[in-house]
């Protein structure tokens, strides 16, 4: 009887054992959270409302999406010697300044697409996390009546408040030195320079 009793105690745990092992592999335990998911659509829309609002030269309209702390990235140079503007005065100053000075008479973005990431652990180079658009298309320039038409990539970081406060660019600026038959930065740098010392 004694036996008995413990073959069916040792016959019981074997059966809840695989019970539990059959329920582990019904309902699988969450792993870590992954670096990078798909993040919500609307920050799509955001970059699309931007590049919208960018493409007119309205650029105080365009100045309402980004936060006050923004940094905007030219694609000249490596991480350690690109041109970067920072802070909302003077990224949306620039691109008036820009307007004014190098002839471009309109600006077209076409054929876009936007990939919105969540950011789980912190990205090389900005060591920022949150959500980034990641956005590509095709730019057409007008200057004095020549265009210079420019694939252009961007990624773009979003606070909590959903306001931009990073615009990395990644072109090739060759189409429109061409057209120009400058670099347009030291253009506006220049005219700059000289506004500042009248």
């Amino acid at each position: 009887m004694k036996k008995l009793v413990i073959f069916t105690g040792f016959f019981f745990l074997l059966f809840i054992s695989c019970q539990e092992k059959e329920k582990e592999r019904e309902e699988p335990v969450a792993t870590d959270q992954s670096n990078y998911e798909v993040a919500s659509e609307k920050y799509s829309d955001l970059s699309d409302e931007a590049l919208d609002r960018m493409s007119t030269l309205d650029f105080d309209a365009w100045g309402e999406l980004l936060a006050e702390d923004v940094e905007y990235y030219f694609p000249d140079g490596d991480a350690n010697t690109r041109t970067i503007l920072k802070g909302k005065d003077e990224v949306v100053n620039w691109w008036k300044s820009w307007k004014n000075n190098t002839g471009i008479d309109s600006m077209e973005f076409t054929e876009r697409v936007h990939v919105p990431i969540q950011a789980n652990t912190r990205l090389n180079y900005s060591g920022l996390t949150g959500v980034i658009v990641i956005s590509y298309f095709s730019n057409r320039m007008v200057y004095n009546g020549q265009p210079a038409d420019v694939r252009t990539n961007v990624a773009v970081h979003y606070t909590e408040d959903s306001l931009i406060d990073r615009f990395y660019t990644y072109y090739d600026r060759t189409p429109i030195l061409k057209v120009v038959n400058a670099n347009v930065l030291d253009i506006v740098v220049k005219k700059d320079s000289t506004q500042a010392v009248d």
